[in-house]
């Protein structure tokens, strides 16, 4: 596997690894919303637009045979983090990370994190904030990162709870 900077000839196949990384996500977690797909998608493009304007927004991909198999981004902590949290200054959010379907459950998310971390600690940054809403992200997020922070309870609604870690940068391999 292969970890690096966005590049511009990344977008559409980012895309692509968007749309399929999100459609399997939302049909696996049976959500209902006919929005949300677009909604995260959208949100997704305009950090990737982002990341090419504006510096404190960095997006990575790991390559697997020439494809783009996952991606994640550092960037200022989003609106849900930072309304429930009383952020450090100097401490990013790890956020946008994808895996594409058929690479799942091969290490490309370990991969992925693990080398985010080593990016963290190159950018002289000591921690990070990461959030999750989808329930199987929540889980995959525990079992590597451990207890979260914060439960916002209900959040999404009725059982459907957000969760929010604050980890070391330079913590040992996950």
């Amino acid at each position: 596997m292969n970890f690096r900077p966005l590049e511009r000839e990344d977008v559409k196949p980012l895309q692509r690894l968007f749309m399929e990384s999100l459609s399997d996500l939302i049909r696996r977690e049976q959500f209902e919303d006919a929005d949300l797909l677009d909604e995260e998608v959208e949100r997704l493009n305009t950090t990737v637009q982002d990341s090419f304007e504006d510096e404190t927004v960095q997006i990575f991909v790991v390559l697997q045979d020439d494809v783009i198999v996952g991606t994640a981004a550092i960037l200022p902590p989003n609106d849900i983090i930072t309304a429930h949290v009383n952020i450090d200054p100097n401490v990013p959010e790890i956020g946008c990370m994808y895996v594409a379907p058929g690479a799942q459950r091969q290490g490309v998310g370990r991969f992925l994190i693990d080398n985010m971390r080593r990016q963290l600690v190159a950018n002289q940054q000591t921690a990070f904030y990461l959030d999750a809403g989808f329930p199987t992200s929540q889980a995959y997020w525990e079992k590597r990162l451990g207890p979260p922070l914060v439960t916002i309870e209900h959040y999404w609604g009725p059982g459907a709870h957000h969760k929010i870690w604050r980890c070391p940068a330079n913590e040992k391999e996950t």
